[in-house]
């Protein structure tokens, strides 16, 4: 069996910060990796999720390849909520 990986890019439209996150981070365009094992046989594959990460760049104009972070895939529509209220 294998890992599935998936990136992509998710977009806040206010700024956030979730669970596991030390600060407040800027609305804007992030990348999100989610990461499902397989389970069950062969014929009829089925996906278990195992990890979503997000990874915030460092802050303009400082050195450093940022931070990844793991996060609840649950919490990434709570920004979105909020904000069409």
């Amino acid at each position: 069996m294998f890992n599935r990986i998936k990136r992509f890019t998710y977009n806040f439209p206010t700024p956030f910060q979730l669970t596991g996150m030390n600060e407040i981070c800027a609305a804007g365009d992030y990348e999100i990796t989610t990461e499902d094992e397989q389970i069950g046989d062969f014929i009829v594959p089925a996906y278990r999720r195992i990890s979503t990460t997000i990874y915030i760049p460092p802050p303009l104009g400082s050195p450093g390849i940022g931070q990844i972070i793991e996060i609840n895939p649950e919490q990434l529509m709570v920004p979105v909520l909020k904000s069409s209220s």
